[in-house]
């Protein structure tokens, strides 16, 4: 069951999120992939992505396991498999962030491996850590048995979405 709890104050660096108490589409799809009342992305069925276990607006945490058949090299985690996951849940923290009439896309993503990630549990960590009206910068953290294993950090160009044009130029 997803957890949301009241959102610890931000650092002001963060002038492109919603208002802490807002009711977002992003923070309502959040909830209802939590509640299965919506449906995962077809990506994300197919590649099987696990879902966030508790979120914060700026904030996004999954405890989650990888299974053998993500391996490539014997008992070691698929790097390209740790990047989509970097991607993935760089995308749900903008969720839990953006204002609503904002849509957003990665321009830039790095992943540094500093331990091997290998089958079994393992808690990813998203942080937004910088955000503007035009881009943001997620930082996703990645540790196993107390270790940090993986680092990556995602760019994303925010940019207002059709809907949004739309209802502003109306009237």
């Amino acid at each position: 069951m997803l957890e949301t709890t009241p959102p610890p104050a931000r650092p002001t660096r963060l002038r492109g999120f919603a208002p802490a108490g807002a009711d977002t589409s992003g923070r309502r799809v959040l909830t209802g992939l939590a509640d299965g009342t919506v449906a995962d992305p077809p990506a994300a069925r197919t590649l099987a992505l696990p879902p966030a276990t508790s979120w914060l607006p700026g904030l996004i945490t999954c405890e989650t396991a990888f299974d053998e058949d993500l391996t490539l090299t014997p008992g070691v985690v698929f790097g390209g498999w740790i990047a989509c996951l970097v991607d993935h849940f760089a995308g749900l923290v903008m969720l839990s962030a953006i204002p609503d009439g904002s849509g957003f896309l990665t321009a830039g993503l790095s992943v540094d491996y500093h331990a091997p990630l290998i089958p079994g549990p393992v808690t990813i960590e998203t942080e937004l850590t910088s955000c503007s009206t035009r881009r943001a910068v997620a930082e996703v953290r990645f540790a196993q048995h107390g270790t940090r294993a993986c680092t990556g950090t995602v760019e994303q160009i925010i940019h207002r979405t059709a809907s949004a044009a739309v209802g502003r130029t109306a009237g």
